[in-house]
């Protein structure tokens, strides 16, 4: 029998992967896209192998107490997990073609695969499609649902605690709300083997229950896309006492947070019909954000609600003028320099002008608005 190409038996692979990692990686956990286990070539007690699961990369995967040479792909992975180094192509593909049934499989079987496979991915792709609708559409309703920070509430206080007075803002934007979330972070789950092959990951216990703040990512055309979560201590004394307590649901990429409006107190949209223009602040965080509205009135702020996603901001619209990209004092922190300059060159290619807006003091603008040195 002629055996599958190298590209073709990659693919039948990658749409089989969840079965795979349960024969050969059992019980580990899925977030984001990548899959930790506990190396199962060794004992050990905090998982080190990290597997991608989504995308070309699919499959790909690194040991992370060796990263520089237990990697490699797909081929890579299978070949490692029994036993082989991750270089011996040949026993990956071997174990591969056994596994997938392939070696014995006449070209009208293997075209019956294939033709299974693209049926299979494209209700894959409706269904993520199906499940990014409803999770936009639920971050829609959980924010309309919300209510508007007032003195007395959780989210009023944990905002007076950092210096902020939102009735002093003099051109917020609005988009602040708060009410009860579950800490889904802290959810427990079950993966199940499903009978025709994959797995089903249950909710058996959801997280806690906490006071949080949430506020809109948006895209450049205003539409609301997913949640900044900021959750609180039950009395908004502070961040609650979580492993993450600032959450992102169900993505950020190219999302910002509206902060301010600026000079006119116009949004994006309402400030282009006008024809105004103003510069532009982008902080990682909501209490940078609003630090900076509070001392400069006249600049339109958003919030990237992380580092890497300053590079991503829809910077590419009339409204904006030249760019201040709000950087925290992380000298100790090579990596996070690196990623912040390579987000500035990012904004460049938009053609308008770049600057640094380093903290004078502490580690951020929110530090320096509170006099933390």
């Amino acid at each position: 029998m002629t055996r599958p190409a190298v590209r073709e038996l990659k693919a039948l692979a990658q749409d089989r992967l969840e079965d795979i990692l349960h024969k050969l990686a059992p019980g580990g956990k899925h977030a984001r896209g990548v899959y930790t286990v506990c190396n199962p070539m060794r004992s050990e007690r905090n998982p080190s192998l990290a597997v991608w699961t989504k995308g070309d990369a699919a499959g790909a995967f690194k040991d992370f107490t060796d990263p520089d040479y237990t990697k490699g792909d797909i081929f890579g992975l299978v070949a490692y997990l029994n036993g082989a180094l991750p270089t011996d192509f040949d026993k990956g593909r071997a174990w591969l073609e056994d596994f997938l049934g392939l070696a014995t499989l006449s070209p009208a079987e293997r075209e019956a695969a294939q033709r299974a496979r693209e049926r299979r991915r494209r209700e894959s792709e409706e269904a993520r499609a199906s499940r990014k609708r409803w999770s936009v559409g639920a971050a829609g309703r959980a924010w309309t649902s919300g209510r508007k920070p007032l003195p007395g509430s959780p989210a009023w206080t944990y905002l007076k605690a950092r210096g902020i007075d939102l009735d002093q803002v003099a051109t917020y934007a609005g988009d602040l709300r708060w009410g009860p979330c579950e800490y889904f972070m802290g959810a427990e789950y079950v993966v199940e083997p499903l009978p025709g092959g994959g797995v089903n990951r249950r909710k058996v216990r959801p997280g806690p229950i906490l006071p949080a703040i949430f506020t809109p990512l948006r895209d450049a055309g205003g539409t609301l896309q997913a949640l900044h979560y900021t959750f609180l201590r039950p009395d908004g004394s502070g961040k609650a006492e979580v492993e993450k307590p600032k959450l992102i649901w169900p993505q950020q990429v190219g999302l910002v947070m509206r902060i301010a409006n600026g000079a006119g107190n116009h949004s994006p949209e309402e400030a282009e019909a006008l024809g105004e223009s103003c510069d532009l602040v982008l902080t990682e965080g909501l209490e940078d954000g609003l630090s900076v509205a509070l001392a400069c009135p006249d600049l339109r702020v958003w919030g990237c609600a992380s580092l890497s996603n300053i590079a991503h901001a829809p910077i590419a619209r009339p409204c904006v003028d030249a760019v201040l990209v709000a950087a925290q004092n992380d000298f100790g922190n090579p990596t996070a320099q690196a990623t912040l300059a390579r987000a500035e060159e990012a904004l460049a290619r938009h053609g308008k002008p770049i600057v640094r807006l380093p903290a004078p003091t502490g580690k951020d603008l929110n530090d320096t608005l509170r006099g933390v040195r």
